[in-house]
């Protein structure tokens, strides 16, 4: 084990820094917007819209799940399995808002699911992968 690393860090596989963890939500603050204004086809003003309105529920509710999230699966090794429960965490969150009236309902929590994972997905290369049997590990 090496010594620059606080021995808490050392029994998680995968960590993630603030810095990575704020870019995520950036990312997935832009990507939210952008899917749902495509998918309700209104006219570009409501992307700015779009994109005031959900600051505040992404960056308090949005933060804190993916916090949460990204801590139960600090365990697990393969990123492509934190992207998917990102995606699968994200549609279940918003599912109620509207998954169960129309097929134009269902753009919200798709929306949703899919900034969430794509936010995963941009900070991948920025996750340190801790792995004590590696003779790489750090």
């Amino acid at each position: 084990m090496s010594t620059n690393m606080a021995p808490e860090e050392s029994k998680y596989r995968v960590v993630l820094s603030t810095l990575s963890l704020l870019l995520g939500a950036v990312v997935a603050h832009v990507v939210f917007a952008i899917a749902l204004w495509a998918t309700t086809g209104m006219a570009g003003q409501w992307f700015l819209i779009f994109l005031a309105y959900s600051a505040l529920p992404v960056w308090i509710v949005g933060i804190t799940a993916g916090m949460a999230l990204g801590v139960a699966l600090r365990r697990i090794r393969n990123q492509w399995i934190h992207v998917a429960a990102f995606f699968l965490a994200g549609a279940l969150m918003c599912a109620q808002f509207g998954a169960y009236h129309s097929v134009l309902s269902l753009s919200f929590p798709i929306s949703l699911a899919l900034a969430a994972a794509i936010g995963r997905l941009a900070v991948w290369k920025l996750v340190r992968i801790n792995d004590p049997l590696s003779p790489l590990a750090p």
